[in-house]
């Protein structure tokens, strides 16, 4: 028997979208999959077109967050795993678009490996089918798994990859403290760990730019999401002391730290800063003389 594909997904207040987002999972030329939604707390008419869809279809799985249950989509992802039957596991999002065959060409890739990953495009606001096929995304590769994707050279956003259950379950629940990168944090610890990966270097899904996010959020307002934002980079920092992994966070907080300076947000380009000298991201001579001028710099606002 042919396994099947656990397909999770949180969503809040989507009623003008998640239409074609779930008739896009429906039209899967791969049928054995459920899809586990997660309402956490919509306002609109989400909860009604949920309820349409599962009378339909009962491969479609609607649950409301418990109250007992911290808001937000990382909890309601944890709150579906536990529910999972399959024995893989897609997250999705609920306003992104699948291919039709995205499931079958992922069931028929991942073999012996503990995960399959396709490429992913970004479309803004409507959809059109043809996006599948302009393919301007640059193929998927890697020398070091690990390495390549916690400094952002292998890309991996949460939907991309399908997960063997069993390989992914070791490393959840996925943290719920996190307003961003809770997966990155997430994968970042799995792919830390030897894993067997295959990849699918065509477009399958298509994710949705221009909507409030969590990720959108932060680059407007580095107080939203900064200490999340620090807090994933040391997960990394914990599992690796890897010089160009440094070297890369370095750049990335120091890229943040000068939007701070732009959004005149100072106390976190003092948590910038404080997180440099305390991971010791200056672990070489040169570094330490271009970040003193940096620091010169600073004293004059009195941070």
């Amino acid at each position: 028997m042919e396994p099947i594909i656990s397909i999770i997904m949180p969503i809040f207040n989507r009623a003008n979208l998640i239409a074609e987002t779930l008739d896009s999972i429906k039209n899967q030329t791969y049928t054995l999959w459920e899809c586990i939604i997660i309402d956490d707390g919509s306002t609109d008419n989400t909860v009604e077109i949920l309820k349409k869809y599962q009378e339909e279809d009962n491969r479609f799985k609607f649950f409301v967050r418990p109250n007992n249950i911290t808001k937000g989509p990382s909890s309601c992802r944890n709150f579906a795993f536990e529910k999972a039957l399959g024995s893989y596991i897609q997250f999705f999002d609920s306003d992104d678009i699948m291919h039709q065959d995205h499931l079958n060409l992922k069931i028929n890739s991942i073999k012996d490996s503990d995960l399959v990953v396709c490429k992913l495009k970004e479309f803004e606001q409507e959809f059109d089918k043809q996006e599948f096929l302009l393919d301007t995304v640059p193929n998927i590769s890697y020398q070091n798994l690990f390495e390549d994707f916690v400094s952002g050279a292998f890309p991996m956003m949460m939907v991309a990859p399908m997960w063997k259950k069993e390989s992914l379950q070791p490393y959840l629940p996925i943290r719920e403290d996190l307003h961003i990168l809770e997966d990155y944090d997430l994968y970042a610890r799995a792919l830390f760990e030897p894993k067997k990966i295959s990849i699918i270097n065509e477009i399958l899904i298509l994710y949705r730019m221009g909507l409030s996010s969590s990720t959108n959020s932060f680059y407007s307002n580095i107080d939203y999401g900064l200490e999340s934002y620090l807090e994933a980079k040391r997960t990394v920092l914990k599992l690796t002391s890897s010089k160009s992994v440094r070297l890369c966070i370095l750049k990335m907080t120091l890229g943040f730290f000068r939007m701070g300076l732009a959004q005149q947000k100072y106390e976190g380009c003092q948590k910038c800063i404080d997180f440099i000298k305390h991971e010791r991201l200056l672990y070489s001579i040169k570094l330490k003389m271009q970040f003193f001028r940096i620091h010169f710099f600073i004293s004059f606002l009195n941070l």
